[in-house]
């Protein structure tokens, strides 16, 4: 009778434990900050993520402490573009996102030369 009781409460408890796995997003996270050459914090930084497979774009701008953050970004290979007017664009290729992984990012932009404008 014993090991009927427990099988049946295992059976009640199934459901409960899909509904845990099924609400857990099979997803990862990219963030980091973008800072000039002498360490200063770059606000208003366009950050764009593409998934390289699928071509899906996200982007965002940076904080006031120059900080960014792609909070749930499907698996799958990345490059990230930055962008900010007076300064040299930037592309970090070959992030791979797995999934409940966090990637970190660290930027340094170089201002771009009277020339190139």
């Amino acid at each position: 009778m014993k090991n009927r009781n427990r099988g049946l409460a295992v059976l009640m408890l199934l459901p409960c434990l899909a509904v845990l796995l099924y609400g857990q997003a099979a997803t990862g996270k990219i963030f980091g900050n973008v800072k000039d050459p002498e360490g200063a914090c770059l606000p208003g930084v366009t950050v764009t993520a593409t998934n390289i497979s699928t071509n899906a774009v996200t982007t965002t701008v940076t904080e006031k402490k120059g900080t960014f953050r792609f909070l749930a970004l499907d698996p799958g290979p990345y490059q990230v573009s930055f962008d900010l007017e007076g300064f040299q664009s930037l592309v970090q290729a070959g992030i791979h996102i797995y999934t409940d992984q966090t990637v970190r990012l660290r930027i340094k932009l170089k201002k771009k030369i009277e020339s190139e404008s």
